[in-house]
């Protein structure tokens, strides 16, 4: 094979070799810049007792008490305000019933009638909260026995009256600051929470429930008993969000809900990532609803509550109030059922953030919260649970010791798993392991390493050296060629013939030895 041929052989060789490489580099660092972020699962037995207990609520599946209907139509009635007796006053009342999401029925001429009577007898605006909050089935009624991590407590001390999504309910470890703040402090102080203490049922939250059947007036669901809630304790409580679970007790039955939790956090290094990249967003971000800490929940629930205030002009009266903004805008009425009922459904079908081709998008039955990103770091409750039905009468348990049963209920929450599993948001490469990867693919086509830069910067550095070297030399030639005269204008003399004759020959011819010759 002759000397060309091998060298073409070899340009080609190389020219692959090359070109492969650059190939798996440019793939290497177009995934990395497509996908730089990665979840994984960090463990599967991360400890349980490190988390917080959920969040949970007790609702009445009677909405609105008797014993308070009658006490308010019988208020309305003295008032001398109306002519209708007391019991068509207290089914007027019962349309208070459909403010709640769950309903938002309609009834045109009785909405009207019951908005006019409660003007004439508040004489003028009344507070549809306030109202709405007297009228529900009180937590002193419902909840008679609590225990929690193995301690009998007063349910008062452990249970609070707020806002969820069905209206007032008897709220257990919410740790999130009152419902209607006119004005939000600089510095919200975090509200301390109950954490899983132990595993078992007898270490969770055990609560003894009356169901109070002879109070029922206003039943969102055609049964009776109670609607449990299992929460994040930092969000409100709210179905569309994603972050709740639902489950009913009975009476006369105890309901056992076994809790496990999926923990998602995220390294802090994503945060110099765009949030169209991560995908969600860490709780001291800013968005356009909230100037305080975010979660997920309270964006979904903003989104919501700014679109039902931009079509119907109100806010349902079961949304916290947080700041003058949000409390200044007015509390729906009956009257606003009408629009209330008509935009219902697009209020219960929300998509978060979608990507440009979701196919979603341009569905218009659906509320569309486009900043709405899930939280960078959470945790996610998931239930199991099941029941079994108790007989009427005398029990000699730890928890009912000597105690008559109607038609009470128990309620269990508990965690019985040691492990957790834990989820973790990263980049997919750091610096150095793509730099590692880089470097192992050049390794392997070229033999490419450092060694190899440093050797290929000296031999630049001494060929450019050269090339200066050689350019300076070459300048200075110029320079002496320009000094050196031409042949034409040097002095041409004669030349002897002695002058081209050895010195040898002139000793000799002076007398000097022939034996003392000189060299040359």
């Amino acid at each position: 094979m002759s000397t060309d041929v091998t060298r073409i052989f070899w340009v080609i060789i190389h020219f692959l070799i090359i070109s492969v490489l650059v190939f798996m580099v440019y793939s290497l660092y177009k995934e990395f810049m497509t996908t730089p972020l990665i979840t994984s699962m960090e463990t599967d037995s991360y400890r349980t007792t490190t988390l917080n207990f959920p969040g949970i609520s007790i609702c009445s599946i009677n909405r609105i008490s008797r014993q308070s209907a009658t006490e308010l139509a019988t208020d309305i009635f003295n008032a001398n305000i109306t002519d209708q007796s007391v019991d068509e006053i207290h089914n007027l009342v019962m349309q208070l019933g459909n403010l709640y999401s769950s309903t938002f029925r309609m009834n045109a001429s009785l909405d009207i009638e019951i908005d006019q009577l409660l003007m004439a007898y508040y004489k003028g605006p009344y507070d549809v909260t306030e109202l709405m909050k007297n009228l529900t089935p009180q937590c002193s009624m419902i909840l008679l026995k609590c225990k929690l991590h193995g301690t009998f407590r007063n349910c008062s001390n452990l249970f609070e009256f707020r806002k969820t999504q069905d209206g007032y309910c008897c709220t257990f470890n919410y740790a999130r600051e009152s419902d209607d703040i006119l004005e939000l402090p600089d510095v919200i102080e975090s509200i301390p929470v109950h954490h899983v203490d132990d595993l078992g049922i007898e270490r969770g939250l055990t609560v003894v429930m009356d169901p109070l059947l002879d109070d029922y007036f206003y039943s969102i669901l055609p049964i009776v008993g109670w609607k449990v809630l299992v929460f994040n304790p930092t969000d409100y409580p709210d179905m569309t969000s994603g972050g709740v679970t639902e489950l009913l007790a009975m009476p006369l039955s105890e309901t056992y809900v076994d809790v496990t939790t999926t923990a998602f956090v995220s390294t802090q290094i994503i945060k110099d990532f765009p949030r169209e990249k991560r995908n969600c967003i860490f709780d001291d971000e800013e968005t356009m609803y909230k100037e305080k800490k975010y979660t997920y929940s309270d964006c979904i629930v903003d989104c919501k509550v700014y679109n039902i205030q931009k079509v119907c002009g109100c806010r349902p009266f079961f949304y916290p109030r947080r700041g003058k903004r949000e409390y200044a805008q007015r509390i729906c009425n009956n009257q606003d059922l009408s629009c209330l009922s008509k935009y219902k459904s697009k209020w219960l079908t929300i998509f978060p953030h979608e990507d440009t081709g979701h196919i979603f998008r341009n569905e218009k039955n659906a509320l569309h919260c486009q900043i709405c990103y899930p939280a960078c770091n959470d945790l996610n409750y998931d239930v199991l649970s099941w029941k079994s039905y108790m007989t009427s009468g005398g029990y000699n348990t730890n928890l009912l010791w000597n105690y008559n049963v109607t038609d009470e209920g128990v309620l269990h929450v508990y965690f019985s798993k040691y492990g957790t599993i834990r989820l973790k948001q990263d980049v997919a490469f750091y610096w150095y392991e793509l730099m590692s990867d880089i470097g192992g693919i050049c390794g392997v086509f070229i033999g490419f390493s450092f060694i190899s830069v440093v050797e290929l910067l000296y031999f630049f550095a001494l060929l450019f050296r050269d090339l200066l070297t050689k350019e300076l030399t070459l300048q200075e030639d110029d320079n002496q060629e320009d000094e050196i005269p031409s042949v034409q204008a040097q002095t041409i003399r004669a030349i002897y013939w002695k002058e081209l004759l050895p010195r040898s020959w002139h000793s000799a011819k002076y007398g000097k030895g022939l034996t003392n010759r000189a060299r040359y």
